[in-house]
């Protein structure tokens, strides 16, 4: 997995931004009918943002015009292995924010919002994006100032991170991208191009698979990424807080519209969960030697900086066999 200059990026994870840590999240492992891929085999974790033990690759997109909203940073880059896949097989993809167990909070309480998961070809080209699966606020809040539950929180975060999907009836063999996403709406009150400080944060990751089978079902035309959301798109602008407010300047929106399109009408319509074996790989990394900050890739080994190189996406526009890990 090369960056322009030349430098190697390993194992990474979220966001250009350095900032504190906070209880954001990202894709740890990929089951399969129940059967784990791995920890972070198939899928394409987003860039480390500062040297470690400080950096972190949990962190969120803000920029609805920024690439990074496809498949988040680095998520132009193959990794080496891909999940094979079956129509009507049970992902269950599993999130956290810190490790891969049972304690890890997942994310944030406060961050309430809708999860999604769309399918594209890999790789991905103009309006190849296919909604499969959402939720967003499923149940009003218990009281008078409650946010209610949502998808990120009451359903995901509250059930060990798992985000349940199935692979389309009939769905024709081939290279896809899974690109999962959930949306912290805590400070959506204002858009992120009216107030950097705040707007909606957006978590997407990408896994990869092979679906295999003799199915006849092609993808219909869907969104793209960037561009499937509008800054002032009701979804993306949202007081999540608004009715724990003791005063407000105007009614409290009760009803909540997930951003994107529909859910295709050849996804299935429910997506049972299903029991999960046991978990195979590493619950939590450590250590890594390459990181992005606002496009700079720094390189480093033992302690030691190698060099700097500059980061930008490059979406190839057809596919080639991922690269083996030597």
């Amino acid at each position: 997995m090369k960056l322009l200059g030349g430098f190697t990026a390993v194992a990474a994870i979220s966001t250009a931004f350095f900032e504190v840590v906070q209880a954001h999240c990202y894709i740890y492992g990929v089951y399969v009918n129940g059967v784990d891929s791995g920890t972070f085999e198939g899928v394409r974790t987003p860039a480390y943002n500062g040297p470690p033990p400080y950096g972190f690759a949990n962190g969120p997109v803000k920029d609805l015009d920024s690439i990074d909203m496809r498949c988040n940073v680095l998520g132009d880059h193959q990794v080496p292995h891909t999940i094979q896949v079956k129509p009507g097989d049970n992902i269950t993809m599993e999130w956290h924010h810190d490790a891969r167990t049972a304690t890890d909070d997942v994310i944030a309480s406060s961050h309430h919002g809708p999860a999604m998961v769309y399918l594209s070809p890999d790789p991905p080209r103009e309006n190849s994006f296919v909604k499969i699966w959402e939720e967003g606020k499923f149940a009003e809040g218990q009281g008078p100032r409650a946010p209610g539950k949502w998808a990120t929180t009451a359903d995901i975060a509250a059930n060990g991170g798992r985000m349940n999907v199935r692979i389309p009836k009939g769905l024709k063999a081939g290279f896809y991208l899974i690109r999962a996403e959930m949306i912290g709406l805590h400070e959506a009150d204002v858009s992120y191009k009216k107030n950097p400080i705040r707007g909606a944060q957006f978590y997407p990751n990408c896994v990869q698979i092979e679906v295999q089978g003799d199915g006849d079902v092609e993808l219909p035309e869907g969104v793209s990424f960037p561009g499937a959301y509008k800054w002032e798109d009701p979804g993306v602008v949202y007081d999540v807080y608004c009715s724990t407010k003791t005063t407000t300047t105007a009614p409290c929106t009760t009803t909540y519209q997930i951003p994107g399109p529909t859910v295709w009408s050849g996804a299935w319509p429910d997506t049972p969960s299903v029991e999960l074996g046991a978990m195979t790989g590493v619950t939590k990394v450590t250590s890594w030697n390459t990181w992005i900050v606002k496009s700079v890739v720094t390189s480093a080994s033992a302690g030691q900086t190698l060099g700097t190189s500059t980061y930008q996406a490059q979406w190839s526009s057809t596919y080639h066999t991922p690269t083996p890990t030597a």
